[in-house]
């Protein structure tokens, strides 16, 4: 599809999204083989403040917590509720573009999701104390690119040096979550990861029609929901890299993420391969945890994908319970991606692609050592010198098998933690 179609792709699906029928909105109408599936649902009137809140200015002089807007792209279904929280749902539906708006506390620390906790007496949500999904709002397609470019135009930063010219910001990066995550988890996540990173740009998710269940059978209905999503997240991607105006565009996928993210890669590269265009589009692609078949991905995807990207990092760990217990369900011998310690996959034909061990880093217990993505300041800092560009060998890491991966030097991690996880080997 050329970058013309996807504008007016995008645009259309807004468009339909928000039934508005201004001048400034309407685009003509793609081929029919072209276009997304696209909503024709009429969203609900987002909540707002509860009658009787302050004004604006007074409520803004009284907060103690940091708003970040959060750019979406998402093919769940509307609920129908003008909550934010339950906003979207999890069926299959058509691919919508919007904003949220997500609250960081003033005391946050880094690597945490603050929620409201029974033990320090806490029974509701509080934006100056949690990590909050404060608003949704649906946008049109023009509308939503509108707002996109002017958040990465505002993030630009320049200053004079002996060597010319330095310019930060202006970037974007693109975060697919994995199973067992809802709409509010993932705009949550991508709130935080954004302000960890101190990123310079915007932040944005895909969110697909995860079940939001632990059990086995959501788990295989979101292995098959994440096929089914390709075209949608394919078609989402490639625009932003085409559309937004960003400088630098990084995509970050977690989990069951990757599979999405993998064929939409796939799907772009037989693009580029048609239009005969060398240049990459993404910058940094960043795979954590991937919940894929190593040895398909090795085989069938990676020598596929690496023309889309100037380099690609892929976390693992042998500490991690969640992919200790998909390679369960997908038979013993099927090998994941995102396993370390001596299941490590390397890549020798692709100097493109960068393998991290993260098994001894310390992970949050109760993220079953799947999140360290996102909950460990180690690799947080880490992920933050690959969006700045930094080679491998500059950074934090010691040598594996020749240098075809890296590992982080061990944290100690907490004794329990180790404890506990080393029960499950």
């Amino acid at each position: 599809m050329k970058a013309p179609h996807l504008l007016m792709s995008l645009a259309l699906a807004g468009l339909m999204l928000t039934g508005c029928d201004s001048a400034k909105d309407s685009m003509p109408e793609p081929d029919a083989d072209k276009a997304p599936r696209v909503t024709q649902e009429e969203p609900p009137v987002p909540e707002e403040a509860a009658p009787g809140s302050p004004p604006d200015s007074e409520r803004e002089e009284k907060e103690k917590h940091e708003t970040i807007r959060v750019f979406y792209g998402t093919d769940r279904n509307l609920t129908g509720s003008p909550k934010p929280k339950e906003f979207f749902g999890t069926k299959r539906s058509t691919l919508s573009l919007g904003f949220c708006d997500v609250s960081i506390p003033e005391d946050h620390q880094p690597g945490e999701l603050e929620s409201p906790s029974i033990w320090k007496l806490e029974f509701r949500e509080n934006p100056d104390k949690h990590v909050v999904l404060k608003s949704v709002k649906p946008a049109s397609g023009s509308h939503f690119l509108t707002e996109l470019r002017k958040t990465i135009e505002d993030s630009v930063e320049t200053k004079e040096t002996a060597s010319g010219v330095l310019q930060r910001g202006g970037e974007a990066f693109i975060f697919i979550h994995g199973f067992n995550n809802s709409f509010e988890d993932a705009a949550r996540r991508t709130a935080q990861i954004a302000y960890d990173l101190k990123f310079k740009g915007a932040p944005l998710m895909y969110s697909w029609p995860s079940q939001g269940s632990g059990s086995i059978w959501a788990y295989k209905e979101d292995g098959r929901t994440a096929q089914w999503c390709e075209e949608n997240v394919t078609l989402f991607v490639e625009a932003i890299a085409r559309e937004s105006g960003a400088r630098k565009i990084h995509l970050i996928a977690h989990s069951m993420g990757n599979r999405v993210l993998s064929r939409a890669l796939k799907n772009i590269s037989q693009k580029l391969t048609l239009a005969r265009q060398e240049k990459p589009l993404f910058n940094e692609v960043i795979l954590t945890a991937p919940d894929i078949d190593a040895q398909v991905f090795k085989d069938s995807i990676a020598p596929h994908i690496v023309q889309t990207a100037d380099r690609f990092t892929i976390y693992s760990s042998s500490e991690d319970l969640a992919l200790k217990a998909s390679r369960v369900v997908n038979s013993l011998w099927h090998q994941r991606l995102g396993e370390g310690g001596s299941y490590l996959t390397v890549f020798p034909k692709f100097k493109k692609i960068n393998v991290v061990d993260a098994s001894d880093i310390d992970t949050n217990l109760f993220a079953l050592g799947h999140s360290y993505h996102a909950d460990s300041v180690t690799v947080l800092s880490d992920v933050r010198l690959v969006f700045e560009g930094i080679p491998i060998q500059r950074r934090n890491l010691r040598s594996l098998l020749q240098d075809l991966a890296w590992k982080f030097n061990s944290s100690g991690g907490s004794l329990l933690g180790r404890a506990v996880r080393g029960t499950f080997r």
